[in-house]
């Protein structure tokens, strides 16, 4: 589910909030080189937005999903609540505007979801582990590759993330042009069934 989220809130972001994405950060920081360049400012002006968001929310989320596992209140699952709140956020916000925001109000969207996305992925890190990456895949298709030319293991897992990002991203694409003002819903409510499992199997566990 979170795949598939960050699918959808990266390509929907590149559709309707000014053409960069919310969690790749290694374009993003190229683009805002580019924009240093004098070659496109506007365009690196939005993606160093997004790659500050995205800083912000994952130590926001990095912090909570540590505190849960230093034996807090918190529980593992709790540091997708900010990832939520922002989610919401940028529909209600989108619905307000009547899918029609102005430039700046479509930046600040853009960096409230680059700040979900770092929420997402550092929170992820630290509750699951490094190797469950939900929105960079640089390092998990190199992985893959790696070990299918030198061991010739295949990593279904690698796979099927790659997979359900590209799914996930059509969704919203399809979306963005089928229903302009459902697509920012897609991501909040897989974001939100997955915080829902989350706590459910953490209260199972418990009380195991």
């Amino acid at each position: 589910m979170l795949t598939f989220s960050a699918g959808a809130v990266n390509a929907w972001g590149f559709l309707a909030l000014g053409g960069v994405f919310t969690s790749v950060v290694t374009a993003n920081s190229a683009l805002t080189g580019v924009g240093l360049g004098g070659a496109d400012p506007r365009l690196g002006a939005l993606a160093a937005v997004a790659v500050v968001c995205y800083v912000l929310g994952a130590a926001g989320a990095g912090w909570a999903a540590g505190h849960a596992q230093r034996g807090g209140r918190l529980r593992p699952a709790d540091f997708l609540l900010l990832e939520l709140v922002l989610l919401w956020a940028v529909v209600a916000w989108w619905l307000a505007a009547g899918g029609d925001p102005s430039g700046g109000e479509r930046t600040a969207m853009l960096g409230i979801l680059a700040a979900a996305m770092g929420c997402q992925n550092a929170g992820v890190r630290v509750a699951m582990g490094p190797q469950v990456p939900t929105a960079y895949l640089t390092g998990l298709l190199t992985g893959a590759v790696t070990d299918a030319v030198t061991s010739g293991r295949v990593q279904w897992p690698a796979l099927v993330t790659t997979a359900l990002l590209i799914l996930g991203a059509a969704a919203a694409a399809l979306l963005e042009r089928l229903l302009p003002g459902a697509a920012p819903l897609l991501p909040a409510l897989l974001v939100t069934a997955a915080w829902l499992t989350g706590r459910a199997r953490t209260g199972t566990r418990r009380a195991s």
